[in-house]
Protein backbone atom coordinates (compact mmCIF):
# COMPACT_ATOMS: atom_id res chain seq x y z
CA UNK A 1 0.00 0.00 0.00
CA UNK A 2 1.30 3.47 -0.84
CA UNK A 3 2.90 5.36 2.00
CA UNK A 4 1.53 8.70 3.16
CA UNK A 5 3.97 9.94 5.80
CA UNK A 6 2.75 12.57 8.21
CA UNK A 7 4.36 15.99 8.13
CA UNK A 8 3.72 19.36 9.75
CA UNK A 9 1.04 20.24 7.22
CA UNK A 10 -0.92 17.12 8.16
CA UNK A 11 -0.36 17.04 11.92
CA UNK A 12 -0.81 20.08 14.13
CA UNK A 13 1.47 19.29 17.06
CA UNK A 14 0.71 22.61 18.80
CA UNK A 15 -3.03 21.95 18.80
CA UNK A 16 -2.42 18.38 19.93
CA UNK A 17 -0.50 19.67 22.96
CA UNK A 18 -3.19 22.26 23.71
CA UNK A 19 -5.87 19.57 23.72
CA UNK A 20 -3.78 17.38 25.99
CA UNK A 21 -3.21 20.24 28.44
CA UNK A 22 -6.91 21.12 28.40
CA UNK A 23 -8.05 17.61 29.30
CA UNK A 24 -5.59 17.45 32.18
CA UNK A 25 -7.03 20.68 33.55
CA UNK A 26 -10.60 19.53 32.99
CA UNK A 27 -9.92 16.30 34.91
CA UNK A 28 -8.44 18.33 37.75
CA UNK A 29 -10.92 21.21 38.01
CA UNK A 30 -14.37 19.93 37.05
CA UNK A 31 -16.56 17.99 39.51
CA UNK A 32 -17.27 14.34 38.74
CA UNK A 33 -20.76 14.87 37.27
CA UNK A 34 -19.45 17.56 34.93
CA UNK A 35 -16.53 15.36 33.92
CA UNK A 36 -18.93 12.51 33.11
CA UNK A 37 -20.99 14.89 30.95
CA UNK A 38 -17.86 16.00 29.08
CA UNK A 39 -16.77 12.40 28.47
CA UNK A 40 -20.21 11.43 27.18
CA UNK A 41 -20.22 14.47 24.92
CA UNK A 42 -16.94 13.54 23.27
CA UNK A 43 -17.94 9.88 22.89
CA UNK A 44 -21.32 10.73 21.39
CA UNK A 45 -20.10 13.45 19.02
CA UNK A 46 -17.31 11.27 17.68
CA UNK A 47 -19.27 8.02 17.61
CA UNK A 48 -22.07 9.21 15.39
CA UNK A 49 -19.96 10.77 12.69
CA UNK A 50 -20.71 7.54 10.80
CA UNK A 51 -23.92 5.48 10.90
CA UNK A 52 -23.53 2.48 13.19
CA UNK A 53 -24.19 -0.01 10.39
CA UNK A 54 -22.17 1.70 7.67
CA UNK A 55 -20.04 -0.64 5.59
CA UNK A 56 -17.25 0.87 3.53
CA UNK A 57 -14.37 -0.83 1.79
CA UNK A 58 -11.00 -0.29 3.36
CA UNK A 59 -12.31 0.62 6.80
CA UNK A 60 -10.56 -0.92 9.82
CA UNK A 61 -11.51 -4.40 10.95
CA UNK A 62 -13.00 -5.23 14.32
CA UNK A 63 -9.59 -6.45 15.47
CA UNK A 64 -8.00 -3.15 14.49
CA UNK A 65 -10.64 -1.21 16.43
CA UNK A 66 -10.09 -3.44 19.46
CA UNK A 67 -6.37 -2.72 19.19
CA UNK A 68 -7.05 1.02 19.15
CA UNK A 69 -9.42 0.77 22.14
CA UNK A 70 -6.84 -1.27 24.05
CA UNK A 71 -4.30 1.44 23.30
CA UNK A 72 -6.69 4.19 24.42
CA UNK A 73 -7.33 2.38 27.70
CA UNK A 74 -3.69 1.48 28.35
CA UNK A 75 -1.30 3.28 30.67
CA UNK A 76 0.91 4.09 27.69
CA UNK A 77 -0.05 7.68 26.96
CA UNK A 78 1.14 7.52 23.34
CA UNK A 79 -0.03 4.02 22.35
CA UNK A 80 -3.17 5.24 20.58
CA UNK A 81 -1.19 7.89 18.73
CA UNK A 82 1.04 5.19 17.28
CA UNK A 83 -1.95 3.15 16.08
CA UNK A 84 -3.41 6.16 14.25
CA UNK A 85 -0.08 7.33 12.84
CA UNK A 86 0.73 3.84 11.60
CA UNK A 87 -2.63 3.65 9.82
CA UNK A 88 -2.04 7.06 8.28
CA UNK A 89 1.48 6.15 7.18
CA UNK A 90 0.15 2.96 5.62
CA UNK A 91 -2.05 5.08 3.40
CA UNK A 92 -5.35 5.14 5.29
CA UNK A 93 -7.59 7.84 3.86
CA UNK A 94 -9.07 10.61 5.97
CA UNK A 95 -12.46 8.90 6.00
CA UNK A 96 -10.85 5.72 7.29
CA UNK A 97 -9.06 7.56 10.11
CA UNK A 98 -11.93 9.74 11.25
CA UNK A 99 -15.04 7.81 10.35
CA UNK A 100 -13.45 4.40 10.73
CA UNK A 101 -10.91 4.34 13.52
CA UNK A 102 -12.01 7.32 15.65
CA UNK A 103 -15.78 6.97 15.32
CA UNK A 104 -15.73 3.20 15.73
CA UNK A 105 -13.46 3.42 18.78
CA UNK A 106 -15.74 6.03 20.35
CA UNK A 107 -18.77 3.78 19.80
CA UNK A 108 -16.91 0.83 21.29
CA UNK A 109 -15.88 2.85 24.35
CA UNK A 110 -19.49 3.97 24.78
CA UNK A 111 -20.74 0.39 24.61
CA UNK A 112 -18.15 -0.77 27.16
CA UNK A 113 -19.08 2.11 29.46
CA UNK A 114 -22.80 1.40 29.20
CA UNK A 115 -22.11 -2.26 29.99
CA UNK A 116 -20.06 -1.25 33.08
CA UNK A 117 -16.98 -2.98 31.67
CA UNK A 118 -14.93 0.19 32.05
CA UNK A 119 -15.22 3.11 34.45
CA UNK A 120 -15.90 6.74 33.65
CA UNK A 121 -12.28 7.44 34.64
CA UNK A 122 -11.17 5.00 31.92
CA UNK A 123 -13.48 6.66 29.41
CA UNK A 124 -12.37 10.16 30.34
CA UNK A 125 -8.71 9.29 29.83
CA UNK A 126 -9.52 7.56 26.52
CA UNK A 127 -11.65 10.49 25.36
CA UNK A 128 -8.82 12.89 26.09
CA UNK A 129 -6.53 10.80 23.89
CA UNK A 130 -9.07 10.62 21.06
CA UNK A 131 -9.80 14.34 21.28
CA UNK A 132 -6.15 15.37 21.06
CA UNK A 133 -5.69 13.07 18.04
CA UNK A 134 -8.52 14.70 16.09
CA UNK A 135 -7.25 18.14 17.08
CA UNK A 136 -3.79 17.20 15.85
CA UNK A 137 -5.31 16.06 12.55
CA UNK A 138 -7.83 18.89 12.33
CA UNK A 139 -6.58 20.23 9.01
CA UNK A 140 -6.70 16.77 7.50
CA UNK A 141 -10.20 15.91 8.67
CA UNK A 142 -11.78 19.38 8.38
CA UNK A 143 -12.74 19.17 4.67
CA UNK A 144 -14.83 16.03 5.23
CA UNK A 145 -16.60 17.62 8.22
CA UNK A 146 -17.45 21.02 6.75
CA UNK A 147 -18.13 19.80 3.23
CA UNK A 148 -21.14 21.51 1.61
CA UNK A 149 -21.49 24.04 4.43
CA UNK A 150 -21.81 27.70 3.52
CA UNK A 151 -18.94 29.88 4.72
CA UNK A 152 -20.08 32.36 7.37
CA UNK A 153 -18.13 34.94 9.41
CA UNK A 154 -19.32 34.39 12.95
CA UNK A 155 -21.83 33.02 15.44
CA UNK A 156 -22.57 34.58 18.84
CA UNK A 157 -24.27 32.29 21.35
CA UNK A 158 -25.31 32.45 24.98
CA UNK A 159 -24.13 29.40 26.88
CA UNK A 160 -27.21 27.33 27.85
CA UNK A 161 -28.52 28.52 31.19
CA UNK A 162 -27.27 32.09 30.78
CA UNK A 163 -30.14 34.57 31.12
CA UNK A 164 -28.44 37.94 30.69
CA UNK A 165 -29.03 38.85 27.05
CA UNK A 166 -28.29 42.57 26.92
CA UNK A 167 -24.54 42.23 26.42
CA UNK A 168 -24.74 39.79 23.52
CA UNK A 169 -27.51 41.81 21.88
CA UNK A 170 -25.44 45.00 22.06
CA UNK A 171 -22.34 43.22 20.79
CA UNK A 172 -24.23 41.63 17.90
CA UNK A 173 -25.69 45.00 16.92
CA UNK A 174 -22.23 46.62 17.00
CA UNK A 175 -20.72 43.92 14.83
CA UNK A 176 -23.61 44.02 12.37
CA UNK A 177 -23.28 47.80 12.04
CA UNK A 178 -19.62 47.22 11.24
CA UNK A 179 -20.57 44.98 8.35
CA UNK A 180 -20.39 41.55 10.00
CA UNK A 181 -23.08 39.00 9.14
CA UNK A 182 -23.63 37.52 12.62
CA UNK A 183 -25.81 34.59 13.64
CA UNK A 184 -27.06 35.20 17.19
CA UNK A 185 -28.32 32.32 19.35
CA UNK A 186 -30.13 33.22 22.56
CA UNK A 187 -32.18 31.01 24.88
CA UNK A 188 -31.24 27.79 23.11
CA UNK A 189 -30.26 24.53 24.73
CA UNK A 190 -27.03 22.64 24.02
CA UNK A 191 -28.43 20.41 21.27
CA UNK A 192 -30.21 23.24 19.45
CA UNK A 193 -27.06 25.38 19.33
CA UNK A 194 -25.07 22.49 17.88
CA UNK A 195 -27.77 21.52 15.38
CA UNK A 196 -28.00 25.09 14.07
CA UNK A 197 -24.24 25.55 14.11
CA UNK A 198 -23.72 22.54 11.85
CA UNK A 199 -25.61 24.27 9.05
CA UNK A 200 -22.70 26.65 8.45
CA UNK A 201 -18.92 26.80 8.51
CA UNK A 202 -18.05 29.63 10.90
CA UNK A 203 -14.72 31.39 10.95
CA UNK A 204 -15.35 32.54 14.53
CA UNK A 205 -17.67 31.40 17.33
CA UNK A 206 -18.17 33.66 20.35
CA UNK A 207 -19.66 32.05 23.46
CA UNK A 208 -20.98 34.34 26.17
CA UNK A 209 -21.37 33.42 29.84
CA UNK A 210 -21.55 35.54 32.96
CA UNK A 211 -22.22 33.14 35.80
CA UNK A 212 -19.43 31.06 37.31
CA UNK A 213 -21.79 28.08 37.61
CA UNK A 214 -21.81 27.76 33.81
CA UNK A 215 -18.17 26.70 33.48
CA UNK A 216 -19.02 23.02 32.98
CA UNK A 217 -21.66 23.78 30.33
CA UNK A 218 -19.26 26.13 28.57
CA UNK A 219 -16.53 23.48 28.54
CA UNK A 220 -18.89 20.85 27.15
CA UNK A 221 -20.13 23.23 24.44
CA UNK A 222 -16.61 24.18 23.34
CA UNK A 223 -15.57 20.51 23.08
CA UNK A 224 -18.62 19.71 20.95
CA UNK A 225 -18.01 22.70 18.68
CA UNK A 226 -14.35 21.70 18.30
CA UNK A 227 -15.53 18.41 16.82
CA UNK A 228 -18.11 19.92 14.46
CA UNK A 229 -16.07 23.04 13.58
CA UNK A 230 -12.40 21.95 13.68
CA UNK A 231 -11.01 25.14 12.12
CA UNK A 232 -13.21 27.78 13.76
CA UNK A 233 -11.70 30.26 16.18
CA UNK A 234 -13.62 29.90 19.45
CA UNK A 235 -13.74 32.95 21.71
CA UNK A 236 -15.19 33.33 25.21
CA UNK A 237 -16.77 36.55 26.45
CA UNK A 238 -18.73 37.71 29.49
CA UNK A 239 -18.25 38.17 33.21
CA UNK A 240 -17.18 34.54 33.61
CA UNK A 241 -13.71 35.77 32.62
CA UNK A 242 -13.48 37.56 35.97
CA UNK A 243 -13.77 34.26 37.84
CA UNK A 244 -11.47 32.12 35.68
CA UNK A 245 -8.23 33.77 34.56
CA UNK A 246 -7.15 30.46 32.96
CA UNK A 247 -10.46 29.94 31.15
CA UNK A 248 -8.88 29.70 27.69
CA UNK A 249 -6.92 26.62 28.71
CA UNK A 250 -9.71 25.05 30.78
CA UNK A 251 -12.44 25.22 28.14
CA UNK A 252 -10.12 25.02 25.12
CA UNK A 253 -10.88 28.44 23.64
CA UNK A 254 -8.59 30.35 21.29
CA UNK A 255 -9.08 33.75 22.85
CA UNK A 256 -11.25 35.94 25.08
CA UNK A 257 -12.98 39.28 24.64
CA UNK A 258 -13.09 41.15 27.93
CA UNK A 259 -15.22 44.13 26.97
CA UNK A 260 -17.34 45.48 24.15
CA UNK A 261 -15.05 48.45 23.56
CA UNK A 262 -12.61 47.43 20.89
CA UNK A 263 -14.30 44.03 20.46
CA UNK A 264 -14.74 44.41 16.70
CA UNK A 265 -11.05 45.02 16.09
CA UNK A 266 -10.10 42.29 18.56
CA UNK A 267 -12.26 39.68 16.86
CA UNK A 268 -10.86 40.71 13.49
CA UNK A 269 -7.40 40.05 14.91
CA UNK A 270 -8.53 36.65 16.22
CA UNK A 271 -10.07 35.55 12.94
CA UNK A 272 -7.07 36.69 10.95
CA UNK A 273 -4.57 34.80 13.14
CA UNK A 274 -2.75 32.00 11.28
CA UNK A 275 -4.48 28.64 11.77
CA UNK A 276 -1.44 27.27 13.63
Amino acid sequence: MAKAPLNESAFDSAEYKRAEKQFRLVEKDLPEDALIAVAREVVRRLAFRMPRNAQKAGFPTKAEIERLCDALLSSDNRAADRVILEARQDGAAVEQIYLGYVAAAARRLGDLWDADKITFVDVTLACGKLFRIIRGLRHVIAPSIIENRAEHPAMFALVPGETHTLGIEIATDIFRRNGWDIDMMIGMDHETILDKAELRNYRAIVLVANSDVLIARLTRLVLALRISHPLAMIVVAGNILDHHPDIETLVGADDVIKDIEGAVERLKDVVELPAN
